[in-house]
């Protein structure tokens, strides 16, 4: 990264999105198909795609080929995956990135052959889509398929699970929220917990297009009602009194009651006011991409219909990399974009003076550029397998202090932390010893350099419940409890 030398005179910290971007995209959504016999009440995937199309498998093939890293990739976006001819080939060939793996399926019609197949090919989570517990009301919402016919395959999976002696793939259900079956989530919940499945994923119905189905009860211009909001913040409430021991995560953060916009990143639905900053999303366009059927490349679900380029024209790395794509950045990070502005699942911050030192006990830093887990229940920041973050510099900056803990390796191997500063290696971490490793050191500046811009790379990231720890799916690099320049 080319050093700015106007930052020593910055007094409020301001992202430059110049070498921000990864190397290529750590979090796809490819879209294996379009197509879904499913006909979901609030499903805009008909009236967009009509009978929809399959990828191409080449195209696929040399999508994967081209990923450096990747850290997770869903086979799925507006249609059924289930019906992808060449789907355990598919999940094969994103397994062997290394990256952790999913799809999302309405399910009830899938045989128990693909089922079969998919719990051998070790795909790491399979959510299911499930809206109610009554039979009545399932057929009234996904109008194909029976909710009889899903509890006889969930069924079936466990019970494959349990013969092949495995515990992937990860299961939960992800229950799409609408004014009717707020009344259905605690069944579902109890359902989950008497199935044995790990979480529950909330999602409230969208609007983004239009449907024939009457969403008045729920949106207004598209977004949440605030009575369909309350009336779903006490569903969950009581699905969680009644299941305690089943997650339930709400993915809007528009249900929040009262969002705040402070120094700190978060979540803040409304619509950004003047001066505030994105520092990123759910979907980050440094990080992640979405890639439809027939080719399309976009930034998100939210800008799916101006896709930025076209994988039967252009490679991928030549799409992430071109002019569109850094103009897109350019304005995302001083929030120039309108849509952007809107987004409810933006992470926003007021800019404040920038700081020579960061640490897990402060919170968090919109100084955490890239590749950092929002955790905020936790005493220290996790990073992926790269992260980057920027930290104010002054003319006798000499040395920087970095403390946290780097996990082991898998057993018979060594991990190492390398840390680069601007265009230079200054050092690394090494643990051999064979369990998480304390440190706090050291590492001299070769430079005085204006912008001090740390990237860090993880040379084995570390999935506890890869490991039999926990249920954490993450890939978590190295924690970071502080770092500082020093004179």
């Amino acid at each position: 990264m080319r050093p700015i030398s106007h930052l020593f005179n910055r007094s409020k910290f301001r992202v430059d999105p110049r070498g921000l971007t990864a190397a290529m995209p750590r979090a796809l959504w490819i879209e294996l198909t379009s197509k879904c016999p499913y006909d979901c009440v609030f499903c805009t995937r008909g009236t967009r795609f009509g009978s929809g199309r399959h990828m191409n498998f080449g195209l696929y093939q040399s999508l994967i080929s081209e990923l450096e890293f990747p850290q997770f990739i869903s086979l799925n976006y507006s249609g059924e995956s289930i019906y992808y001819p060449r789907l355990i080939e598919a999940i094969q060939l994103a397994n062997s990135t290394g990256a952790s793996t999913e799809i999302v399926t309405a399910f009830s019609s899938i045989s128990t052959d693909l089922l079969e197949a998919i719990v051998a090919c070790g795909l790491d989570r399979l959510a299911i889509s499930l809206h109610t517990m009554d039979s009545g009301q399932y057929r009234d919402i996904y109008r194909f398929g029976s909710l009889e016919l899903l509890k006889e395959r969930v069924d079936d999976l466990f019970r494959i699970r349990r013969k092949l002696g495995t515990d992937k793939p990860r299961i939960d259900f992800c229950f799409v929220a609408i004014h009717e079956n707020l009344d259905q989530l605690v069944n579902v919940a109890r359902y989950a917990g008497n199935v044995g499945v790990s979480e529950i994923f909330v999602h409230p119905v969208i609007g983004r297009h239009p449907i024939s189905y009457d969403l008045s009860r729920e949106l207004s211009a598209n977004r949440l009602q605030e009575s369909f909001k309350r009336n779903l913040r006490r569903a969950v409430a009581e699905s969680h009194a009644a299941v305690p021991h089943v997650p339930i995560t709400v993915l809007n953060p528009d249900i929040d009651p009262h969002p705040k916009l402070g120094y700190a990143p978060a979540y803040f639905a409304p619509r950004l006011p003047a001066k505030a900053r994105i520092h990123t999303c759910d979907q980050s366009p440094f990080e992640s991409v979405h890639i439809l059927a027939n080719g399309d490349v976009a930034v998100c679900e939210v800008h799916d219909e101006a896709p930025l380029g076209n994988l039967q024209h252009e490679t991928l790395r030549e799409i992430w990399h071109g002019d569109r794509y850094q103009e897109f950045r350019a304005k995302y990070v001083t929030a120039e974009i309108p849509e952007c502005r809107d987004c409810v699942w933006k992470m926003a911050y007021r800019p404040t003076v920038w700081k020579s030192a960061l640490s897990s006990a402060s919170g968090r830093s919109p100084q955490l550029l890239r590749g950092w887990y929002s955790g905020e229940q936790e005493s220290v920041i996790w990073s992926r397998r790269e992260s980057l973050l920027e930290l104010k510099a002054f003319k006798s900056a000499a040395r920087v202090r970095i403390a946290g803990i780097l996990p082991r390796a898998p057993e018979g191997r060594t991990n190492r932390l390398r840390i680069i500063c601007n265009t230079l290696e200054i050092g690394c971490i090494v643990n051999a010893v064979g369990k998480e490793l304390q440190f706090d050191e050291l590492f001299l500046l070769p430079k005085a350099w204006a912008s001090l811009r740390f990237h860090f790379i993880i040379d084995h990231v570390f999935r506890p419940i890869s490991w039999g720890i926990n249920s954490d799916t993450r890939d978590l690099g190295f924690a970071l409890e502080r770092i500082e320049i020093l004179r």
